[in-house]
């Protein structure tokens, strides 16, 4: 089983606004590991845990974190807009499990689209569009989050909550079942578009005037009713935990 994009993606919140902003330093950089545990719903996977290397890569407006590049278009004392490119690690393979015998593996993506986050006195506002620029999925998703900050001594604990859209073509991709593929046991399906809820806390730790850092997160997404349904997933979310240090030198 392929790990899920966000997972790995997880790590990038905090690391180049805190642990790698040094506006003294043009060029930054760090590297570490993060142990991700999850489970993506499907029909008797169950529960999997993956150790990943974590490389963040910081220079003026371009950042380079896990499978994720970030360049900023703009920025102000509360708003920031970013052009931004991911590897969307998210699908199977036919021997991942039973359910997927028979099936055409489901390959990760490289999406491209524009991100913005608001800072205001209520809380952080962000907001992200990405589409499929190697034609695997031809889809696209829309993210609209929100999440209090609160800072402590040695680190910040943000709580959030988010909704994300996926269209037809991605949760097809990923969910649907081929015609060519169907079994008396694994029907059909072709599944509309879909919008997930998740709800989370992310925390970030620093030690070392910032070149240690420790990262602890846990979330679930509660699915749409278009993924809850599909004959390859019998479970109607996701929770995921991820545990990670990164050091920036």
């Amino acid at each position: 089983m392929k790990l899920s994009n966000l997972a790995l993606t997880l790590m990038i919140a905090s690391t180049s606004s805190t642990a790698m902003a040094d506006e003294s330093k043009p060029f930054r950089w760090g590297i570490g590991v993060a142990a991700v545990a999850q489970d993506q719903g499907y029909t008797d996977v169950g529960n999997e845990t993956v150790v990943v290397p974590v490389v963040a890569i910081e220079y003026g407006n371009f950042s380079l974190l896990g499978p994720r590049a970030n360049y900023k278009l703009y920025q102000s004392e509360n708003f920031e807009l970013s052009a931004s490119a991911q590897l969307r690690m998210d699908g199977y393979e036919e021997d991942d499990g039973d359910i997927f015998k028979g099936m055409e593996d489901r390959d990760m993506a490289f999406d491209a689209g524009f991100e913005a986050e608001i800072d205001t006195r209520f809380g952080e506002f962000g907001l992200e569009l990405m589409h499929d620029l190697t034609s695997t999925h031809e889809g696209f998703e829309f993210s609209a989050s929100y999440g209090i900050p609160f800072r402590l001594e040695k680190g910040r604990v943000v709580p959030y909550i988010s909704a994300n859209y996926q269209s037809d073509k991605m949760v097809d991709y990923y969910y649907g079942v081929r015609a060519e593929e169907a079994t008396a046991s694994r029907q059909f399906y072709e599944p509309d578009a879909a919008t997930s809820f998740e709800i989370g806390i992310s925390s970030d730790w620093y030690f070392g005037r910032g070149k240690h850092m420790i990262k602890a997160d846990i979330s679930y997404s509660a699915y749409g009713s278009e993924i809850k349904d599909s004959p390859l997933v019998d479970k109607s979310g996701s929770t995921q935990l991820l545990l990670g240090y990164v050091y920036v030198f």
